[in-house]
């Protein structure tokens, strides 16, 4: 298969790749080089992924207008920076990989749908698995390399315009999809550059756009994050026992759970308030009267589960004791630990943590809505108990619930049902902190009324949510 031929998306690419070699700059002869391999006839993903990896990276280079910088060509090519070849995937087998691969595949129109695969390393094999269902379905469709190493040192080497110049062409070549699909890793085994804030911040700003395309829904996202060796070894967890709990987590009786949660949501839209407690410390209040809850099994992330709304703003009161290590939105190899919370009158004014302060203190100090709630959440996934570092799968965890600092959903349609998660909170930062409830005498009340006790729901229609079924 030629590129050309696959999606128009690709041949789009092409003449922007055609261009870039028509014109004089450092990259020019490494345009070519790309145009005359994307002649040749592929036969596998693999090697239309990797081709598409390095047209990427000429896109990110003349996006920022860096294509006549030397110090970050020179840098490039100094340094280590794999492409799709190089990637791998988890050491499972191939059945658990395709057939995560087709519970992330949320294209339901073939003719109206344009998805996204935005692909990184640890998920290999899935990627290739999504790549050939586009073509089988005959989709037209679009590929996003994770590589946030390359990225972090070009935007390093940039200015502040020619970071917002990147962030606003980024966002834009996005205009055109209606779905994303990704899957991601959560730590890496690598060693990572870290963006400059200056830089970091005029990106982000510029790019914002994209995230209130998703936020609202115009653009359906359905994320999954692979566990790694490193991810293992910070949660101290078996690596390989690891990925077979992920895959059992991944693979639980959605149906059923999606029944139960509408039983769920049903008691928690009818509720003014919410108390959440544990033996740790934790006793937070709020007031969500007005907000409703949705119904998420693996619509957005797989693995699911969890009932997720809104509070008032400036309801949120009390400390939060969240116990455990938490990876952080925006640092991707940093790992707090340990976090201490307090909140008055929805403003986060006292914080602390036992390890990575610095990190907290800049993650909160995003923006002003970096201080306030934008979502609550409640894990609901009847197979997963144990707190891990990562952010997607600890808060599914059964018997817990999370806050997110920063932005609310703007969403005000849910898989077909209406909600309302908007409390007008907004934010660069989305930041979801799980605090467990299982194990720790952990309680929730609604409207003064005991709903769980020690992480276990206490009605018998939401006993199979325990895991008890």
């Amino acid at each position: 298969m030629k590129l050309e031929n696959i999606s128009p998306y690709f041949n789009s690419r092409l003449e922007r790749l055609a261009r870039w070699a028509s014109v004089p700059s450092l990259w020019r002869d490494h345009a070519d080089k790309l145009l005359d391999a994307a002649e040749e006839d592929m036969a596998h993903a693999d090697d239309v992924l990797d081709l598409l990896h390095r047209i990427q990276r000429l896109e990110y280079i003349f996006s920022a207008r860096m294509e006549n910088h030397k110090l970050f060509r020179d840098q490039f090519y100094r340094g280590t920076f794999p492409t799709w070849h190089d990637f791998v995937s988890p050491p499972v087998e191939k059945s658990l990989q395709k057939g995560l691969a087709d519970q992330l595949y949320n294209v339901s129109d073939t003719e109206k749908h344009v998805p996204m695969l935005e692909i990184g390393d640890h998920a290999r094999a899935v990627g290739c698995f999504l790549f050939d269902r586009c073509i089988e379905d005959g989709v037209k469709f679009d590929v996003s390399i994770f590589d946030e190493n390359f990225k972090a040192l070009l935007l390093n080497n940039c200015t502040k315009e020619q970071a917002a110049s990147f962030g606003e062409t980024y966002a834009l070549t996005r205009s055109h999809i209606t779905h994303r699909i990704l899957a991601l890793y959560n730590l890496p085994e690598h060693t990572v550059i870290k963006t400059e804030d200056m830089q970091k911040k005029a990106y982000e700003k510029a790019a914002y756009v994209l995230r209130e395309w998703v936020l609202s829904g115009k653009i359906h996202s359905t994320l999954t994050v692979v566990p790694t060796r490193m991810d293992a070894e910070i949660d101290g967890l078996d690596y390989d026992q690891y990925l077979r709990d992920y895959f059992t987590m991944c693979n639980q009786d959605w149906d059923k759970i999606g029944s139960v949660q509408g039983i769920l949501i049903d008691k928690l839209n009818s509720v003014k308030t919410l108390r959440f407690t544990n033996n740790d410390g934790t006793d937070l209040s709020m007031d969500i009267d007005g907000f409703t809850f949705c119904n998420s099994t693996t619509a957005r992330n797989i693995p699911g589960s969890e009932v997720f709304s809104a509070p008032r703003k400036d309801s949120v009161n009390g400390k939060v004791v969240a116990k455990g290590k938490f990876a952080v939105k925006g640092f991707q190899s940093e790992v707090i630990e340990d976090i201490t919370m307090e909140f008055v009158d929805g403003y986060l004014k006292e914080f602390s943590a036992v390890k990575g302060q610095d990190i907290f203190e800049q993650t909160v100090a995003t923006d002003d809505g970096a201080r306030y709630v934008g979502e609550i959440g409640i894990g609901t996934n009847p197979f997963w108990k144990t707190h891990v570092a990562s952010i997607v799968l600890a808060e599914k965890i059964g018997g817990s619930f999370h806050i997110a600092l920063g932005d609310a959903y703007t969403m005000t349609d849910y898989m077909g049902a209406p909600v309302n998660v908007d409390n007008g909170n907004r934010s660069r930062l989305h930041w979801d902190i799980t605090t467990m409830l299982w194990g720790k005498e952990g309680r929730i009340y609604a409207d003064g009324q005991i709903i769980m006790d020690d992480g276990k729901w206490t009605a018998p229609e939401l006993l199979f949510l325990n895991g008890d079924a």
